[in-house]
């Protein structure tokens, strides 16, 4: 028996009230509630939460177990969270690092980077009824430096070759890269992972505000080991009376296990 497995990444925007007006995340909820429960994916990486909006999540999505902590030296602010369905996955295992010369050091950063901290979310599961074990590594790159963003996915590109000569597994990188499809730091992805959104167009639009930018940003890559399991993507482009989801459209990779 066959088994469909849906992988979403879902940058939610990290301001709470205010700026957004009916974009407000307050709004948003509902509407990313009815989604969610519509399409019932089983792997959701969120990035760009907050402590208030992970507590509504948490509280509208008790049947996922919710990994990550802010990225801060206090394990505060701003973060990436990677959703597991409980039903559907064990955990094996799971860590949060930093991407920096010194991953392990809390709230650490590359020297020509932005002021924010950047993370990388890892986590080790096996599906249930097939036995089949994934890595999934949720990412969100830096939003001000290029070079940063080379150096953080190069690192990020060394965790995912060492790990996968650690044990057979599935992996999938996926989240906020911040580069547009030309830059070298979707390139050095593209060298070892196959990029399955890869003609999704535009997936930050802004809300679609008149001086708003519109771009590809964000990506679903998988291991080349996964390519024959994968059926197809959706863009996630839901709006209601002028609400979105966010200000990206979250992507959703869709499998046959």
């Amino acid at each position: 028996m066959t088994s469909d497995i849906k992988i979403v990444t879902f940058n939610l925007r990290c301001v709470w009230n205010g700026v957004d007006a009916q974009n407000s995340f307050v709004h948003r909820a509902g509407l990313i509630w009815e989604k969610v429960n519509e399409e019932k994916p089983d792997i959701i990486a969120f990035q760009e939460c907050i402590s208030e909006s992970i507590a509504i999540l948490k509280k509208m999505f008790s049947d996922y177990l919710f990994l990550g902590h802010g990225r801060n030296a206090d394990y505060d602010g701003e973060g990436l969270y990677t959703a597991i369905k409980i039903s559907d996955f064990d955990l094996l295992d799971y860590e949060t690092i930093w991407l920096s010369p010194t991953p392990y050091v809390a709230g650490s950063r590359f020297e020509n980077q932005s002021e924010c901290p950047r993370t990388l979310v890892v986590s080790g599961i096996r599906h249930k009824k097939t036995g089949k074990v994934f890595n999934i590594y949720n990412v969100h790159l830096d939003h001000i430096s290029e070079s940063a963003r080379v150096e953080g996915v190069t690192f990020v590109m060394q965790r995912i070759m060492a790990d996968m000569k650690k044990r057979e597994t599935y992996s999938v990188l996926l989240g906020d890269f911040n580069g547009k499809p030309d830059e070298e730091t979707i390139k050095i992805v593209s060298k070892e992972l196959f990029d399955v959104t890869k003609d999704s167009g535009i997936t930050f639009h802004d809300f679609y505000k008149e001086d708003g930018l519109r771009m590809k940003i964000d990506y679903i890559f998988i291991s080349h080991n996964l390519k024959e399991n994968f059926t197809g993507y959706d863009i996630w482009n839901d709006t209601s009376n002028g609400i979105y989801l966010s200000d990206h459209y979250p992507l959703c990779a869709k499998f046959k296990l």
